[in-house]
């Protein structure tokens, strides 16, 4: 065992020393990878879960001058083999017989899901196809240049084949970039990471099936055609089984072949990896010299080595053995050991993981302390549904025991230790122990990567340990970037990877004077950059288009605004080397014509909407200007939020058994005329309350309730759980479709009857009413 600080020579390129070559320049400059997971659902978490905004967790908020390689996480398997947004999960599927319905491969709601705002950046919203009147005109070549097609009630994206729900998500001219151009930009790949631990139940039954093999790989080619650089695999897990599913010893070759298929696809340039179970035991079974040949990385999962299931306390992720642990190897030393020395593995293709969040359980102890007997008992949890466990839900409830570091650090009471053995810190706090990493142990185990000569790093994950230190800039109602934005844990990788590398020079942007253009003219001028290190450059610009002439100059090319009045524009540009960048920006003057001519606003809002009595129904609006003159919105009741040329209202409504209408007035102005349009508030009435559930009484298998005229069966301990809206009910079936409730949980192949017609669930579905071509309902 050596724990010095005895460091190796850092290569020029990690790719040269692996079979398989990618074409991306990375970020860093070291050559080790350093591999970021950045899940589609942290977006929603705010205040409470250790973020400053809701929204601050985007691919917005990523160093990117860190991170080489991003793993958007997750797309899941379905039952027939396809792909699908992790947002349309299964959320019953720990349910013993529970299965995965098809669902489309990026969520189509652009107001539920993050999918789009993620992967496309800021959205300009069309929320019709345009036809072919004079004042559709800009809206249709807008759709078109972007690929967008008329698909019946919705839209295909031509390019990639994802079809889609209105509105059209088209990526909004000048704004914040998605997660695959920025990191195209940066020189950073982006991995399309499939599975994980609550989607891979129909892995095994995949990559046995050469029929549900091909509809795979047919959805991987449209992840190749979404942008992404290449394929990462979650199957968690082959051979030993994961959530409601058990392993066999032909997952094994199954996988590798599945992996030899992959490579197949995709071809020689782009990245293929995988998550593996850090468990020597559950590597066995794999020919790791056939898996070398097809696969760039083997991403360990050296984290959840302890926790709640644990009946001791021990660590998340130690890097050394210790004597309290429970089971002798779970350590990221042994394993390095195993798959180097015993296993011949090359450790170039070996990346360790770093667990940016700690992971709390409570003890029998009055004061907790490491190796201390856990305290179990039976917890529901939101992902893996009633289990026996000790987790920590008193201090770490929002997070179910597992807190983000950058939300742990700042809580107060908890004793902060150092475990000399396994070079990992923990915390107690009176019963209570938390195990976690922090700057010091990330730091060391990044050490211990240079020191072995291993690939690189693997983080779950990138905004686990952000912390912004200045203000927010508002892309559309999703995206937020922060000014000054810190990654503590990440920053130490960093440090330790680019150790023995000279640093980066910026590169020089030199920008003209003023520029001066008549209303409605189109003009040209150049701009140019030298870089000190003779990397290749590129530019960019807001407000422009940009013609780079390889040469270390590009060509900005400005279409003023037709307007009656002299205007002052602003076009800022970019520089880039892939790793820094320079900017600035260039005045434009733009001279009035004097004519004083005015357009109305378009207006674009819903005929009408409907919702449920006692809930706020909400409409959603939009409107452009041929002047872009500045908009204003109004409603004639509910509360009204704009943001640019976009806002929404939200109606509430009173609670009632009768169906009503409420007639809405909307209007927009752009300070000389007003546009208005009624939309129609459909309020269904809620069926009479017929309940004798009561929110405080404890309930265990087989117990029986009515609530609102149903009855249901508790199929296992609960309380506070409201039937129809929790898995744990099971209303009763007399063999007849009942009427669809917006209340209510259905999972796939569940049957509903609205407005006389009956649906069948295609996928998890609760408040998504029945009729929509790309919802999640279909016509029986």
């Amino acid at each position: 065992m050596n724990k010095g600080l005895k460091f190796t020579a850092i290569a020029a390129c990690v790719a040269g020393a692996l079979g398989v070559t990618a074409t991306a320049t990375a970020a860093p400059s070291h050559d080790k990878a350093v591999i970021g997971y950045l899940t589609q659902w942290e977006a929603w978490k705010g205040t409470d879960a250790g973020f400053s905004v809701k929204g601050e967790a985007t691919h917005l908020n990523v160093d990117m001058d860190i991170y080489n390689i991003l793993n958007f996480s997750f797309f899941g398997v379905a039952k027939d083999g396809s792909l699908h947004s992790g947002d349309l999960r299964n959320k019953s599927i720990y349910q013993p017989g529970s299965v995965q319905e098809p669902g489309p491969l990026l969520h189509p709601d652009v107001y539920s899901s993050w999918d789009f705002h993620i992967l496309w950046g800021e959205l300009e919203y069309i929320h019709e196809y345009p036809g072919n009147e004079p004042w559709q005109a800009e809206a249709l070549a807008k759709v078109q240049a972007q690929g967008f097609v008329k698909d019946g009630r919705g839209w295909k994206h031509a390019p990639t084949g994802i079809t889609g729900q209105m509105p059209i998500p088209l990526k909004k001219a000048g704004g914040a970039p998605g997660l695959i151009d920025l990191a195209n930009e940066k020189g950073v790949q982006v991995m399309a990471s499939i599975g994980g631990w609550s989607m891979s139940k129909h892995f095994p039954e995949m990559a046995a099936d050469p029929v549900k093999k091909e509809r795979f790989l047919q959805d991987i080619d449209k992840l190749i055609a979404l942008g992404f650089h290449g394929i990462d695999i979650d199957w968690e897990y082959p051979g030993s089984g994961g959530m409601n599913f058990t392993g066999t010893d032909a997952d094994y070759a199954n996988f590798e072949q599945l992996m030899d298929d992959i490579r197949e696809r995709i071809g020689p340039d782009r990245l293929l990896t995988a998550a593996f179970k850090a468990v020597p035991a559950a590597l066995e079974g794999y020919d790791w010299a056939r898996l070398q040949r097809s696969m760039d990385y083997f991403n360990m999962m050296t984290y959840d080595l302890n926790g709640g299931w644990s009946n001791v306390t021990g660590h998340n992720s130690p890097l050394y053995p210790y004597p309290e642990e429970e089971f002798e190897g779970l350590n990221l030393d042994t394993l390095k050991n195993w798959m180097v020395n015993v296993k011949g593995i090359n450790p170039k293709q070996i990346n360790f993981g770093a667990a940016f969040y700690g992971r709390g359980v409570q003890t029998t102890e009055a004061e907790a302390y490491l190796g201390a007997p856990t305290d179990k008992r039976n917890v529901n949890f939101s992902v893996d549904g009633p289990s026996v466990s000790a987790v920590d839900l008193t201090n770490w409830k929002v997070f179910e025991g597992q807190p983000n570091y950058n939300y742990l650090i700042k809580q107060p009471g908890w004793a902060h230790k150092w475990d000399a053995n396994a070079e990992v810190p923990y915390a107690v706090k009176g019963k209570y122990f938390l195990s976690y990493d922090d700057p010091d142990s990330i730091r060391k185990k990044a050490e211990y990567i240079v020191n072995n000569d291993l690939g690189g790093i693997i983080v779950w994950q990138v905004h686990g340990d952000i912390q912004c230190e200045g203000s927010f800039v508002n892309y559309g109602t999703k995206l937020k970037q922060c000014t000054n934005l810190r990654s503590p844990l990440a920053e130490q990788i960093d440090q330790v990877f680019s150790a023995n590398i000279i640093p980066n020079e910026a590169p020089v942007l030199a920008l003209p004077g003023a520029q001066n253009v008549d209303s409605g003219a189109v003009i040209s001028f150049t701009v140019s950059a030298t870089d000190a290190d003779g990397d290749a450059l590129s530019f960019s610009a807001q407000g422009a288009d940009v013609t780079d002439n390889g040469d270390g100059t590009a060509t900005v090319t400005y279409k003023a605004p037709n307007t009656a009045v002299d205007l002052t524009e602003t076009v800022s540009v970019k520089v880039s080397d892939g790793r820094k960048s320079d900017s600035g920006s260039v005045t434009v003057n733009v001279k009035g014509s004097g004519d004083v001519v005015n357009t109305a606003p378009v207006l674009t809002a819903p005929a009408s909407v409907s919702v449920k009595a006692g809930e706020t129904a909400v409409i959603d609006l939009s409107a452009t200007d041929a002047e872009g003159d500045s908009l204003t919105f109004t409603a004639s009741s509910g509360e009204l939020v704009q943001t640019g040329n976009s806002a929404t209202v939200s109606v509430a409504t009173v609670d009632s058994t009768e169906n009503s209408v409420v007639n809405v007035v909307v209007t927009v102005t752009d300070g000389v005329e007003t546009v208005e349009a009624t939309v129609v508030v459909n309020v269904e009435g809620n069926t009479p309350v017929d309940s004798n559930w009561d929110r405080n009484k404890v309930y265990n298998t087989g117990d029986k309730v009515v609530h609102n005229g149903v009855e249901y069966t508790a199929k296992w301990w609960t309380k506070g759980e409201e039937p129809g809206t929790s898995s744990v009910w099971e209303a009763f079936d007399d063999g007849s479709a009942k009427g669809w409730s917006a209340d209510k949980v259905y999972n796939g192949g569940d049957v509903a009857i609205y407005e006389g017609n009956t649906y069948k669930a295609k996928w998890w579905t609760k408040g998504d009413v029945p009729g929509s071509a790309w919802g999640p309902w279909e016509l029986q």
